[in-house]
């Protein structure tokens, strides 16, 4: 109702992980915890608790499938890992679609490979070169992928800019 439209056409879990607490998590803190990560969970969002979530979460998506308010679900940043699990509970399978980033710098092969394998489409994101990399990671890498002269040669023969 809210979104004022009869049904969607693609709904995504965005995210395998836990909910945090906050958006200001210390890399430090998750390095020096036994935890990790998962030191910002909230409750009930443990390592341990994430596969019943994540099937929880597909599984009222699925419903909403089966009662026409969705044509198609998928996933995003799912691991071969996640997508395993998944597939144990799932009752529509395969996902439609499994967001990832992926660029030439990070081509992720094993997660392209078992989508392809498995008739789920790959949808990239950050497909310039990746969203979150700092001027330390590009210089390592040879630069900004948009500023490299293959990208500007493709983008060239195409007349984009």
């Amino acid at each position: 109702k809210r979104l004022r439209t009869p049904y969607l056409d693609l709904w995504l879990i965005h995210w395998p992980g836990p909910a945090y607490n906050t958006m200001s998590r210390s890399n430090e803190v998750m390095q020096n915890s036994p935890e990790g990560a998962f030191a910002y969970a909230k409750d009930g969002h443990s390592e341990a608790d994430m596969v019943a979530l994540r099937a929880e979460t597909y599984r009222a998506m699925e419903d909403a499938v089966y009662e026409g308010k969705c044509r198609a679900i998928g996933v995003s940043n799912f691991t071969v890992k996640h997508l395993e699990a998944l597939r144990k509970t799932a009752r529509i399978w395969p996902p439609a679609v499994n967001q990832i980033e992926l660029h030439p710098y990070n081509p992720q092969t094993e997660i392209v490979e078992y989508c392809r394998n498995h008739g789920i489409v790959v949808e990239a994101y950050a497909s310039l070169g990746g969203q979150d990399s700092g001027k330390k990671t590009w210089n390592k890498l040879g630069g900004k992928l948009i500023d490299r002269v293959e990208i500007c040669d493709i983008a060239y023969k195409h007349g984009k800019s």
